[in-house]
């Protein structure tokens, strides 16, 4: 073991929201270290999208010029069509960007953290952190083992980065969530060279609804694109037996939709597909510590916000952090909680808009939604600004739009009037519980809303991996399912979350 460091802050994950913090800290002065268990730049399912509220973060931190030396598509459009209903429309502009972006994963989450490296932040790869440490109820820095000797960081500040199977989490007590909505949808993407990537459709960004699926066309560098689809989740079963037949038959589901942007497409990737998609909240702040990105917070990605969250509120914290530092630990405690509670206010309505999308995974185009689609054509309140969250998505899909798409599907569906109307009525208790959380509801409150399934599995926390030394053996210890093996120490009771 080698001998103990001291550092301000310790960051446990570098994709992303890793980096935000890191950014933040680094630059007001702070050591800090980022430790990443795999060596970057390295794959993760994603819809790798920066929306223009995104894309601005990325600006904000410094990272956007490294992004744009990838060569980018620059997607000033995006679109949403269900059937016969067709909206294009522009981005609203945030800071004047007024584009998005879409990077692979392995190019963009290098480019944040070589970004948090200028910043004068160390990031340490191949490290696998197996404890958070306290001291006087404080979590007081984390040990890790890197190329097989263990090592102690003591920090001030131990933030977890490491997405939804958090070790930080599991270790401060904040593993399972307190609130959270089963996923409907289960996400099947892969690359691709794009046929249409010197036109238009080369900077527009897609969202394509028929049947019981919604599909997504994102151009990426090098004439590539990235498309997912996501259709019910019972059809995972197909997708693990026979990806390639399973996305073959989504996609011809719709003809003049999806199937026709992709035509002729060239140099295809396997399929990767995965149905853990639960939505939820963790406390994600406590002594001396906070959950930032996915470890604390994940939405369906069938609205394409978790990268812009993750850079927005890893930003945030390093600048609530900062400056409390070296100060009484109770005020950076206070501060770190007002930091969570800013984020799950923002948050909460886009938690719910994904939980809605999910919850209706067996109609995601139905005349109702078709309908309400078809009002934002040549409307000036765009749609767009759902997806760029510049405004919450209960005011961008309002009552006006809610009242007209009723009234037109009403009207063009006369022969199912009655089922539209039993849609409609659906929606109501959606509406009403979407606005009662934003008025109402305690922070932290376990409480559920029409547009969650709180029946979610949740798997058991990890068990702590011991060294050698902490077990008393001659060997490194592993863990198979439930059990130790090689004489590991159990797992002690994790400190509780405030």
């Amino acid at each position: 073991m080698s001998a103990p460091e001291q550092v301000d802050a310790v960051v446990v994950g570098g994709r992303i929201a890793g980096p935000a913090v890191a950014i933040t800290l680094a630059r007001a002065g702070r050591r800090v270290v980022v430790l990443e268990r795999r060596t970057l730049p390295s794959d993760t399912l994603s819809t790798h999208v920066l929306v223009p509220y995104a894309v601005a973060e990325a600006a904000r931190l410094g990272a956007l010029e490294r992004l744009l030396t990838l060569d980018p598509p620059r997607c000033d459009m995006v679109q949403a069509r269900c059937g016969d209903a067709d909206v294009l429309e522009p981005w609203s502009a945030v800071d004047g960007i007024g584009y998005a972006l879409c990077i692979p994963r392995p190019e963009q989450d290098l480019a944040f953290a070589q970004t948090a490296v200028a910043a004068g932040a160390e990031l340490r790869e191949s490290c696998d952190v197996t404890e958070v440490l306290w001291e006087d109820g404080r979590a007081a820095g984390v040990r890790y083992v890197h190329d097989g000797t263990e090592h102690v960081l003591r920090a001030k500040l131990v933030v977890g980065a490491d997405g939804r199977r958090s070790t930080v989490a599991a270790e401060v007590g904040a593993w399972r969530p307190y609130r959270g909505s089963r996923n409907g949808h289960l996400a099947a993407l892969r690359y691709m060279d794009d046929p249409l990537a010197s036109t238009r459709w080369g900077r527009t960004m897609s969202q394509w609804r028929w049947g019981r699926t919604i599909g997504y066309t994102f151009p990426t560098p090098g004439g590539r694109m990235v498309v997912m689809l996501m259709p019910p989740v019972e059809d995972i079963t197909r997708f693990r037996r026979d990806p390639d037949g399973a996305w073959d038959a989504c996609v011809a589901e719709d003809p003049l939709g999806i199937a026709e942007r992709i035509a002729g497409a060239t140099n295809v990737t396997k399929v990767r597909s995965t149905a853990d998609l639960v939505s939820f909240f963790r406390a994600s702040s406590g002594p001396g510590w906070a959950l930032a990105g996915d470890a604390g917070h994940f939405k369906d990605p069938v609205i394409g916000s978790g990268q812009r969250d993750a850079l927005r509120f890893g930003r945030r914290l390093g600048e609530v952090a900062a400056p409390l530092l070296d100060e009484d630990p109770a005020q950076l405690d206070d501060a770190l909680r007002a930091w969570e509670r800013e984020r799950d206010v923002e948050c909460l309505a886009s938690y719910h808009w994904g939980s809605r999308e999910s919850s209706r995974a067996g109609s995601p185009s139905s005349p109702l939604i078709r309908e309400v689609l078809r009002t934002f054509a040549g409307n000036p309140d765009r749609l767009a600004d759902n997806f760029n969250r510049t405004r919450p998505p209960e005011q961008v899909i309002g009552p006006r739009a809610l009242t007209l798409g009723l009234l037109n599907a009403l009207h063009r569906e006369r022969g199912g009037r009655g089922e539209v109307l039993r849609q409609a009525l659906a929606e109501l208790p959606i509406e009403a519980g979407i606005r009662l959380d934003r008025w109402f509801s305690a922070w932290r409150a376990p409480v559920h809303r029409a547009s969650e399934r709180p029946d979610f599995d949740w798997p058991a926390a990890p068990q702590r991996r011991a060294s050698a030394t902490r077990a008393g053996g001659d060997a490194d210890v592993d863990v198979v399912g439930d059990e130790a093996v090689a004489g590991a120490q159990p797992l002690r009771e994790a400190q509780p979350v405030p």
